[in-house]
């Protein structure tokens, strides 16, 4: 009897790994299709993908660049402003305490720097 027992606790062990095994195939094979359809459905092309990274980029930079065009037009203001300017020589310069040196520079009228 005991022989009986064990035959029969190996083929139910048997049983058992092979239904297990059977089970976990068929749920992973169901599991890589249905991935398999939605990833094709939702998918995006390279040139989608640049498009959007393209637009994204511009966005962000786009205030950044319209401050650089302002500091540009600024600069080509002051160089002009600049060029309006004496030069002055070293009889006009101050003597200071520490040794530094100034040029004695006459007020110039403040513009309006109002934007339009």
């Amino acid at each position: 009897m005991p022989e009986e027992v064990f035959v029969l606790l190996v083929l139910a062990v048997m049983s058992f790994f092979g239904l297990t095994m059977t089970s976990m195939i068929l749920r992973h094979r169901r599991k890589q299709r249905g991935s398999a359809g939605s990833s094709a459905e939702s998918s995006m092309t390279t040139s989608e993908l640049e498009s959007m990274m393209r637009r994204a980029v511009e966005d962000a930079t786009a205030p950044l660049a319209s401050k650089i065009e302002d500091l540009e037009i600024e600069v080509v203001k002051m160089g002009s402003a600049s060029k309006q300017l004496t030069a002055h020589d070293a009889s006009t310069r101050i003597s200071l305490e520490d040794g530094d040196e100034v040029l004695d520079v006459e007020p110039v009228s403040a513009r309006s720097k109002v934007r339009s």
